[in-house]
């Protein structure tokens, strides 16, 4: 089907830039007429810095880090020293609330192409849609996971500077791999609202969806019949979701051990990435 002919200036250079960075080198490797999966991570990585969202969602995810962590830092000064667990925890709480910036540049990554028409261009130039769909995951996936692992290091270090008493080093394996596990939750998040909204076919729904996965399912659960499954949902604000397991240096309180809890939110991705990938290809934009 081709595409729409009512494109704003901005959408046509956005087709210009795709057709550029996906055209050469297209008879290399695969189908004929088709770009190799590393121009078409380029091309992904092109779009995703060019539109003015994803600056606007790091640049959210930033302050909310920092400016909690200082915030924190600024208090824990006048306060009894707390344990290193503690103050881990403490200094993901920006970054807790700065998920929904994530949701949001994950969506958007997929949800503006429907909303535009502009996925019909995108399409054309790769029928195998799989791939394509594939190689925005990497980058949008790969952007959140940096992203998340390099604020999560300054907040930490942040609220570690600001307390007097020797806690204990931050050299630690499980306090290394709490930190570190910001990152690995966000770029899996990302991920996990990619294939949400390519399900629902819009930004407003794909976000909404993740909100209520995020905010509300989790205030829903505890006290109910499925209490016993709080654990094994896939995101949330606070623990024992599973995601949040691998950003906790002990062991949740009822919940699954930090790997295995990663594990459980890339199964749900997993499951989530083939429900997008079927409805991808197999139904018409």
């Amino acid at each position: 089907m081709p595409p729409h002919s009512t494109g704003t200036p901005h959408d046509i250079s956005q087709i210009g830039i795709f057709m550029s960075v996906t055209v050469p080198d297209v008879t290399r490797r695969g189908r004929p007429g088709e770009p190799v999966f590393f121009n078409l991570i380029r091309s992904e990585w092109v779009k995703a810095r060019t539109v003015g969202v994803t600056a606007w969602c790091l640049l959210a995810l930033t302050a909310l880090a920092v400016g909690v962590a200082a915030l924190i830092a600024l208090k824990e000064q006048t306060q009894v020293p707390r344990s290193l667990p503690v103050l881990v925890n403490l200094s993901q709480l920006g970054l807790s609330i700065g998920q929904l910036a994530v949701v949001v540049l994950a969506a958007t990554s997929i949800g503006s192409e429907y909303n535009s028409g502009m996925i019909r261009t995108s399409l054309v130039a790769v029928p195998r849609r799989a791939r394509w769909l594939l190689a925005k995951a990497f980058v949008v996936g790969a952007l959140a996971l940096v992203t998340g692992m390099v604020l999560s290091v300054i907040s930490f270090a942040i609220v570690y500077a600001s307390v007097p008493a020797d806690l204990g080093t931050f050299a630690d394996p499980q306090v290394i791999r709490a930190v570190l596990g910001v990152g690995l939750y966000l770029g899996v998040l990302a991920v996990l609202s990619l294939a949400v909204t390519t399900i629902v076919r819009g930004t407003a729904g794909g976000v909404v969806v993740m909100f209520v996965l995020i905010c509300v399912v989790p205030v829903l659960v505890p006290g109910s019949a499925l209490s016993s499954m709080e654990r094994f949902l896939p995101v949330g604000m606070l623990p024992p979701n599973a995601g949040l397991a691998i950003t906790q240096v002990a062991p949740m309180f009822g919940g699954l051990a930090p790997w295995v809890g990663f594990a459980v939110l890339c199964a749900w991705t997993v499951a989530a990435m083939a429900a997008a990938l079927y409805r991808l290809v197999r139904r018409d934009v």
